[in-house]
C-alpha cells in the first residue's frame, strides 16, 4: 500500500500567537476576565486623540488609588516615581513621554490629564493618581491633551453604555468555533471591539475557547465573495489588528476601472462602493480615483445615497448615506466639501422628533427611529467632526435616543419592544465610544503551517 504525502496549507495555526500593534496590546475583556473575587468595580476611560478613547472595567477591592486602577487595566503605562509617593503617568499604551525622569514631561504642550466623573461632568483630580483613593463605581478619565484644551472625553453614560453593550457581546460569541454565527456578524463584532482597542486575537469566550481571529481564518475566504464584504471584512480586521487570512479575497481584488458608466466600481451602488473604499483605505491602500468619482456620482438630488443605484436600492436612505459620508472622508474629499454639507441637509432632513433617525425618512414600511440607523448618522457626524448632541429636536438628540434603546442587560434592542438585536447593540458601541468606522493601518498576512496529510 503506497502513501502519498500531500502538503496542505492551514492557515492562522500560529495566528492565534501573534500580536500587534496598538490594538493587540490591550487585552479583551471577555466573560472569562470579568469573573473575579473582587466585589467592586470602575470604570476607566483613556482618550489617546480627540476620536479616539477606549473604555476598560476593573474589579478590585476598594479602595485602591487611581494609579493601581490605571495599572490593573493591563495596558502598559511608563511611569517615573520623583520621590516622597510622586508617581508621574508619562506614556499610556506607548502615548506620551519616554518613562525617565528628565524625559517624561517631553512635550511642553501636552500631558496625560487625570479627571473623575463627578455625575454631571469630567472634573480634575487635585492630586495625583497614586494619591486618590478610588471607591466602587468610581469613573476614572486619562486625557493625552494640550494645556488649557477644553475639550474632554465622552460623557460618561455613553462609555458605561458601550462597556455594558460589549460585555453583553463577549456573552454571544460561541464558545466552541469563537464566531457570531457569520462572516458578516463576526465582521460587525470586530468593527466594534476594535472601536474600543481590543484584539481579535483576545476576544474569545473562555480563556480555552477558539478567538474571534480564529473563526475569521475559517471564514473570511467564502465571506470575502463579493467587494462590499471583502471590504467589511478588511475593515474590521484592522480595527481589531487581526492579520489577513490566507486564501480571502481583498478590496482591490473587485474593483473594475473599465464598466462603462459604472467605472470605478467595487460593486453596483453605493452600499457596496462604501464598503469596498472603507476596506481599502483601512489596508492603507491607494483608493482609486475613479472609485471616489464613482461613489460621488451616487448622490441624489436629496444630499443623500441609496444602498443600489436606478431606485432598487430602495430610495435614499440614512444608512447608506452615512457610509458613504465615512468613505468619501477615507478616500480624501476635504470635510468641508459641499458634498457632505449636502449629506448633512439629507440626514438633518430624516431626523425625528425622538431625538433618532429611521432607514429611510419616505418609507411606506414605517418611518419610525431605529438604533442601527441612528448609530451610522452619530458615526458620520463624529467622522466630520460634528457634535451629534447639538442636534437637538424636541428637547432630545441622538445620543439621548441610542442611550434609551439599551436594555438591562446591555444589549440594544431595533426599536422599542423588539428585544435584543446583536446587530443593533454591534452597531451602538463605536457611536458611542466615539469612533467613525474607519480606522487605517496595515496588515500582516496570517502565518501558514505545511503539514503532511497521509493518504492510502
Amino acid at each position: 500500500m503506497k502513501r502519498k504525502y500531500i502538503f496542505t496549507i492551514i492557515a492562522g495555526l500560529l495566528g492565534v500567537l501573534m500580536i500587534t500593534g496598538f490594538m493587540n496590546l490591550i487585552a479583551a475583556d471577555t466573560p472569562a476576565s470579568a469573573a473575579e473575587d473582587a466585589s467592586d468595580q470602575a470604570l476607566i476611560a483613556i482618550q489617546f486623540a480627540p476620536d479616539e478613547q477606549i473604555v476598560r472595567e476593573i474589579s478590585f477591592t476598594a479602595p485602591i488609588s487611581g494609579l493601581a486602577a490605571l495599572q490593573m487595566t493591563g495596558i502598559p503605562l511608563g511611569t517615573v516615581d520623583f520621590g516622597g509617593g510622586s508617581i508621574a503617568v508619562c506614556s499610556i499604551n506607548g502615548v506620551g513621554c519616554p518613562a525617565t525622569v528628565d524625559d517624561c514631561f517631553c512635550d511642553p504642550n501636552r500631558y496625560w490629564s487625570y479627571e473623575y466623573w463627578d455625575g454631571s461632568g469630567w472634573v480634575g483630580h487635585p492630586v495625583g493618581a497614586a494619591d486618590t483613593s478610588i471607591g466602587s463605581g468610581a469613573i476614572e478619565g486619562w486625557r493625552w491633551t494640550e494645556w488649557g484644551d477644553g475639550s474632554s472625553l465622552p460623557l460618561a453614560p455613553e462609555l458605561q453604555a458601550a462597556q455594558d453593550a460589549l460585555d453583553w457581546l463577549a456573552l454571544q460569541q460561541s464558545p466552541t468555533d469563537g464566531g457570531y454565527g457569520t462572516g458578516g456578524a463576526s465582521s460587525e463584532s470586530m468593527i466594534s471591539i476594535g472601536a474600543n482597542g481590543q484584539s481579535a486575537f483576545d476576544w474569545r469566550y473562555t480563556p480555552s475557547s477558539p478567538s474571534l481571529m480564529g473563526y475569521l481564518l475559517g471564514a473570511a475566504v467564502e465571506y470575502s465573495q463579493y467587494g462590499d464584504t471583502a471590504g467589511k471584512l478588511a475593515t474590521g480586521l484592522v480595527a481589531a489588528g487581526g492579520c489577513w487570512p490566507y486564501g480571502a479575497a481583498q478590496p482591490l481584488d473587485y474593483y473594475d476601472p473599465l464598466t462603462g458608466e459604472f467605472s470605478g466600481e467595487y460593486g453596483p451602488g453605493a452600499g457596496p462602493q462604501a464598503w469596498g473604499i472603507l476596506g481599502t483605505a483601512s489596508l492603507s491602500q491607494t483608493i482609486p480615483v475613479t472609485a471616489t468619482a464613482y461613489l460621488t456620482g451616487l448622490q441624489q438630488l436629496d444630499g443623500g445615497w441609496e444602498w443600489l443605484p436606478g431606485g432598487f436600492g430602495g430610495g435614499t436612505d440614512t444608512n447608506t448615506t452615512a457610509l458613504a459620508i465615512q468613505a468619501l472622508l477615507a478616500a480624501g474629499v476635504p470635510p468641508a466639501s459641499q458634498i457632505f454639507t449636502d449629506g448633512l441637509d439629507y440626514l438633518r432632513s430624516t431626523q425625528n422628533s425622538d431625538g433618532g433617525f429611521p432607514y429611510d425618512a419616505d418609507s411606506l414600511w414605517g418611518i419610525d427611529s431605529d438604533a442601527n440607523s441612528t448609530a451610522y448618522v452619530i458615526q458620520a457626524i463624529r467622522a466630520l467632526g460634528g457634535d451629534p448632541s447639538t442636534w437637538i429636536t424636541n428637547t432630545t438628540n441622538p445620543i439621548n435616543y441610542l442611550l434609551g434603546m439599551q436594555l438591562l442587560d446591555g444589549s440594544f434592542e431595533f426599536q422599542p419592544g423588539y428585544g435584543a438585536n446583536l446587530f443593533s447593540t454591534q452597531q451602538a458601541i463605536p457611536a458611542l465610544i466615539g469612533r467613525s468606522v474607519f480606522t487605517k493601518d496595515s496588515l500582516t498576512s496570517c502565518p501558514v503551517v505545511f503539514l503532511p496529510i497521509v493518504r492510502r
